[in-house]
């Protein structure tokens, strides 16, 4: 039995065809998720900053045996040309504390310069960053890249996993906004 309490009498939903974005786009803003700043080394070769880095809310674990993450990007943005371009990644989990980095890295390329510059971090052995003051990092190498509609994902096999010393707060979005976690229930 259901407790439908402060439920219209049409029911609790509004039915949408898959194909209205609108419709799409505002149930997405109620998914709270992770924020993360993935970064990665361009191959030899290719145009652009050799270091780059994007702002990400759709990443995810994907497997633990073998360790497996995902992270998508929209593929004409300069998000999705460097998940293109690069042989390894970095996934920087950010703390609450680094909504400023999380706003840097979201902009364009050519908006931010060179954001690193101004960024403490330390390279990973793949030459990807570390962004100090994070929560943790999950560094690897691409496994492979799936077209998906106007994005790419990109799955990485992990080869390293950085923890914080210091337990931190993540940085989280919903419904267009930085947020931090609440009390828990």
């Amino acid at each position: 039995m259901s407790d439908r309490s402060g439920e219209s009498a049409e029911g609790p939903f509004t039915e949408h065809r898959p194909d209205e974005s609108t419709a799409f786009k505002a149930l997405a803003r109620r998914w709270a998720s992770t924020v993360t700043v993935v970064t990665g080394r361009r191959r030899a070769g290719v145009d652009g900053p050799a270091l780059d880095g994007f702002t990400a809310t759709a990443f995810l674990t994907v497997s633990i045996d073998p360790p497996i993450v995902l992270v998508s990007a929209t593929k004409s943005s300069s998000a999705g040309a460097l998940a293109r371009e690069c042989d390894a990644f970095t996934i920087n989990l950010l703390s609450d504390a680094q909504r400023s980095l999380a706003e840097r890295f979201a902009m364009p390329q050519d908006a931010r310069g060179d954001a690193f510059a101004e960024t403490e971090h330390e390279l990973d052995p793949h030459g990807a960053a570390l962004l100090v003051g994070s929560i943790g990092a999950f560094s690897g190498t691409v496994r492979s890249l799936v077209d998906a509609g106007d994005h790419v994902l990109v799955l990485a096999d992990v080869s390293r996993i950085r923890v914080a010393r210091h337990e931190r707060s993540p940085l989280l979005y919903l419904d267009r906004a930085f947020r931090r976690v609440g009390d828990a229930l």
